[in-house]
């Protein structure tokens, strides 16, 4: 199995089975054993999120990537990119197919124009954005929900904000977690390695895109728990009234049931009984109407 390899002299992808020259590699885990010059990484990067020596860096990152559910829709999901960075003219990306997809088309397009000490730092700010970018389109498909949500009838769109919602905690967590890698990177370079600037300026921009996402993310969850309260109040409302039309119901009956039945009662055999038990039933459920009215039973 061969990895993907760009040729900076070309301008253009081709495939190599070693890993060991200058350039930028981008292959998956399941082709990594198999391409020499990738012993050092393969050793560190299974267990540790950071391994620095040197010049050397390896850095294993969650970036957050969107899917379809098929029954929740639009969900996020994490994923991790592992990154070596040796030297200023080498570095190796270990993902997934679907995410070396998206860093052949999105993240690492036009590398002809780019130098390369540009591509670790262009990896780390867009691992930093993937986070934000999802969030942006959980945080749309979150007003979409709640918008339907003021006229559905079921409980579908309330548990796709579950989820939603649930995701956006989980973007908050991995985002966290690249700033703790991103710091750990930054004290154990040193100060005169050319990764040093670079590690800082993706540090400061990860702080400030996790102060983002997490506003975001506290703020859905109070209009989250907002709506929770309307619901529950609305059902507790619409079992109020129902029980006080079922009431209503009831009392006509139990006040007739009675004189159905084979047993001798007072007055049964006087001829305007019915009459007045039809009054005395509607009157005195006419009363209890009102006075349920008065007190806000039948409000919605």
């Amino acid at each position: 199995m061969t990895a993907r390899y760009f040729d900076m002299a070309l301008g253009d992808w081709n495939s190599s089975t070693s890993c060991a020259g200058p350039g930028l590699f981008l292959l998956n885990a399941e082709q990594a054993p198999s391409c020499s010059g990738l012993g050092n990484l393969l050793r560190h990067s299974e267990d540790q999120r950071l391994y620095c020596e040197g010049e050397e860096i390896i850095l294993r990152l969650p970036v957050a990537l969107l899917e379809e559910d098929a029954r929740f829709g639009t969900v996020a999901r994490v994923s991790h990119l592992i990154v070596q960075h040796d030297s200023p003219e080498r570095l190796v990306i270990i993902a997934e197919d679907a995410l070396l997809a998206t860093l052949q088309q999105d993240w690492l397009g036009s590398l002809q124009q780019n130098a390369r000490g540009d591509l670790l730092q262009r990896i780390l700010l867009n691992i930093i954005y993937s986070h934000e970018r999802v969030a942006r389109v959980l945080v749309d498909r979150l007003q979409e929900l709640r918008m339907a949500l003021k006229t559905a009838m079921g409980n579908r769109e309330l548990r796709e904000i579950v989820v939603l919602n649930r995701d956006l905690g989980e973007l908050v967590i991995a985002l966290r977690e690249t700033g703790l890698i991103l710091r750990d990177a930054l004290r154990a370079t040193p100060g005169e390695a050319s990764t040093y600037p670079l590690l800082d300026a993706a540090l400061r921009e990860q702080r400030r895109m996790e102060d983002v996402v997490n506003l975001v993310y506290e703020r859905y969850l109070t209009v989250t728990n907002a709506y929770n309260g309307i619901i529950q109040n609305n059902a507790h409302t619409v079992m109020k009234v129902m029980t006080v039309w079922l009431a209503l119901l009831m009392m006509p009956i139990a006040f007739i049931m009675p004189f159905h039945m084979m047993t001798i009662l007072p007055l049964e055999h006087w001829h305007y009984l019915w009459f007045g038990l039809l009054a005395y039933v509607f009157g005195a459920t006419l009363m209890f109407a009102i006075w349920a009215r008065k007190h806000g039973f039948f409000a919605m």
